[in-house]
């Protein structure tokens, strides 16, 4: 899994390094947050909010590749087992996307389109209580669908996206963001 990590860093700084030698109106980077429906696979991280950065470069007026960055923020569960010691987890999770657009209408300073691409998350866990404390970490890699919209204004542009993420795996969520993109 180390090495999906290392390839997916690899492209996206490489995707990125292209795109800052681009025209500005080609190459976009932006912030925003993310609402996430919960990672698949440990039931406590429902409904996450995160914060995220990314970047797209157009490669034609229809296509456009890169990336983004999402750190959902720590979650904390408290449980206490039989013999009343209580143990607190706290969870951190987050994804990094690389992924196409094909933008299918663009008029009016609006853009609609739709994205696939790869997708990895990670999940770090750390469990303190009774006198120990455990960490672990697991990664995994699937695959991003889904769809958004861009809004021009004069400042920036506005975006709103919704995807199913990490399918195919087991930390599959549903994905609602939202932010600002700036040309550079």
């Amino acid at each position: 899994m180390k090495r999906t990590i290392k390839l997916a860093l690899v492209l996206f700084t490489l995707i990125f390094a292209y795109s800052t030698s681009a025209q500005a109106q080609d190459f976009k980077v932006g912030a925003g947050l993310a609402f996430g429906s919960g990672v698949g696979y440990s039931g406590d991280l429902d409904n996450d909010l995160g914060l995220r950065v990314d970047g797209y470069y157009g490669i034609t007026p229809e296509i456009r590749i890169g990336g983004d960055f999402t750190f959902y923020l720590p979650k904390s569960v408290e449980q206490t087992t039989f013999g009343g010691t209580t143990i607190e987890t706290t969870s951190t999770v987050w994804e990094l996307n690389l992924n196409g657009h094909y933008i299918f209408y663009d008029e009016d300073n609006l853009s609609i389109y739709g994205l696939g691409g790869i997708n990895i998350t990670g999940l770090s866990t750390e469990s303190e209580g009774g006198g120990s404390s455990q960490s672990n970490s697991n990664s995994e890699a699937g695959l991003n669908l889904g769809g958004g919209l861009d809004y021009g204004m004069d400042f920036g542009t506005i975006f709103g996206e919704v995807k199913l993420g990490n399918l195919g795996g087991d930390a599959d969520q549903f994905v609602i963001g939202a932010g600002l993109r700036f040309g550079l």
